[in-house]
């Protein structure tokens, strides 16, 4: 009995080395993929020119940009409108010192994307982006208390 009790332990252990160097084999690829940032496939994916950048997220594409424009809303939430020219695209980055409501949103002709804050101190994040032929504005859309009105701030 102990001998087919030291096999089983045994097979069990040599299945479980197996099984953990396969995915170990096959990680590093998996992972590659999900690193390597490709604008191409904003820019001009399949064919369809800039607007194929509409509504993608720049930081997954690896879209590095400049602020073009930027302001504070009466709530204090600092906007930037971002522009890459590697993805040819805009989006919206904010950060939300005090940890305000509302959403920050990225409107173009024909486009419009959206992120809603989650309202904590210190919050950071960005829309998905338009396309540049999209000539987007960055905006924050919130609830001004102080004049019980929900107001649009936005630069451009």
């Amino acid at each position: 009995m102990s001998r087919l009790l030291s096999f089983t332990k045994t097979r069990n252990f040599v299945a479980a080395t197996v099984l953990a160097a396969s995915a170990l084999v096959a990680a590093p690829n998996a992972a590659w993929a999900g690193v390597a940032a490709d604008p191409d496939l904003c820019r001009n994916g399949g064919g369809s020119g800039y607007l194929s950048c509409n509504g993608k997220d720049p930081n997954s594409l690896g879209c590095t940009g400049t602020t073009v424009a930027d302001g504070v809303a009466k709530n204090g939430v600092y906007i930037e409108l971002r522009y890459s020219s590697l993805c040819q695209a805009y989006w919206t980055r904010y950060t939300n010192q005090y940890g305000s409501t509302g959403e920050a949103r990225i409107k173009g002709n024909s486009v419009t994307y959206k992120k809603t804050l989650a309202a904590y101190a210190g919050e950071t994040g960005w829309t998905p982006m338009a396309a540049a032929n999209q000539s987007p504005r960055g905006c924050l859309y919130f609830y001004y208390s102080t004049l019980g009105e929900w107001m649009e701030y936005c630069v451009n």
